[in-house]
């Protein structure tokens, strides 16, 4: 009987293995996975939002100069070039391309942001975010 025991012995380690290999293995994958995309998210909107603000901030100066400072408003052509600057110089890692669109006051920019992740390749985050051009509020 004692040597059916002994044989017994040590298949507990298997099976612990077993549990590592096929289950937190995959789970410490997925963690490290939604970990990576969700920093992603946060680098790209902050960038996204950053950009927008400073496209926003443009203001048109033969307007205001001709007005003798009575009538601000944004300069969209400007607008477009700062927040493009600005998204060249944050210069994120995975950036792939943006767009900038003028709508009146608001500056919107949508980007797409390659993130590489741990096992299963990389993946495409898109998110667009918007300033509008304020004065005296």
């Amino acid at each position: 009987m004692s040597h059916g025991l002994a044989r017994q012995e040590g298949q507990i380690l298997v099976m612990s293995a077993l549990v590592m290999a096929f289950l937190f293995v995959p789970l410490s994958v997925f963690v490290i996975d939604t970990a990576l995309v969700e920093s992603g998210y946060a680098q790209l909107g902050e960038t996204l939002q950053a950009s927008a603000e400073d496209g926003a901030s443009t203001i048109d100066e033969a307007a205001y100069r001709s007005s003798n400072g009575r009538v601000v408003v944004l300069d969209p052509v400007q607008a477009k070039i700062v927040a493009d600057v600005s998204m060249r110089a944050a210069a994120v890692r995975g950036l792939s391309s943006w767009s900038v669109e003028i709508q009146g006051q608001r500056v919107t920019i949508t980007g797409h942001l390659a993130v590489q992740l741990l096992v299963l390749g990389a993946a495409t985050l898109t998110e667009s975010r918007s300033a509008t051009f304020a004065y005296g509020q």
